[in-house]
């Protein structure tokens, strides 16, 4: 359902905001009962402008020269508050720049101790491998999930999507 509401407001020029707040209209109206969405949606244009905003996401993780940096605008959950509102932010992305998007199965994972992995172990993990290949980086993710929570019974799922922006070449 929430793929068909996006669907039919992308033809619309909406801003990321805007559009969040649409589908969390549209959603309210034919929701049911205790159903509900986290949703991170953003627009990059060729230049490397990311406009984003959240909707109870994890905030995903920024990885420049300077650092890592969390990307938090936004807002609710999408489904059950009718009158929330989002917040935008515009980041400008330098060629290299990496987005590291994850799911609460990341952060959330248990050890047989009970211990979560937690957003500091995945700082760590990103940091430690900052000039790794997107595809690098998402392997290093994962088996840092998994060697922490060997043994113990998985609750969520674990999933996470990296983007290299590289600028646009001129012929």
């Amino acid at each position: 359902m929430i793929q068909g509401i996006f669907a039919a407001q992308l033809g619309r020029t909406l801003s990321p905001a805007a559009l969040l707040s649409e589908v969390n209209h549209s959603l309210i109206c034919r929701s049911v009962q205790s159903r509900f969405a986290t949703v991170l949606y953003g627009a990059l244009t060729p230049d490397g402008r990311l406009t984003y905003t959240n909707a109870g996401h994890n905030p995903p993780m920024l990885m420049g020269r300077t650092g890592v940096r969390r990307l938090e605008a936004g807002g609710l959950i999408l489904g059950i508050f009718p009158d929330a509102q989002y917040e935008e932010e515009t980041v400008v992305l330098e060629p290299g720049d990496r987005l590291v998007v994850f799911s609460d199965g990341v952060t959330e994972a248990f050890n047989v101790a009970g211990e979560d992995f937690g957003e500091e172990r995945l700082l760590t993990c990103l940091e430690a491998n900052r000039h790794a290949s997107p595809q690098e980086l998402l392997e290093c993710v994962f088996r840092a999930v998994r060697e922490f929570t060997v043994d113990a019974a998985a609750h969520d799922d674990v999933t996470a999507l990296v983007l290299r922006y590289g600028a646009r070449q001129n012929s």
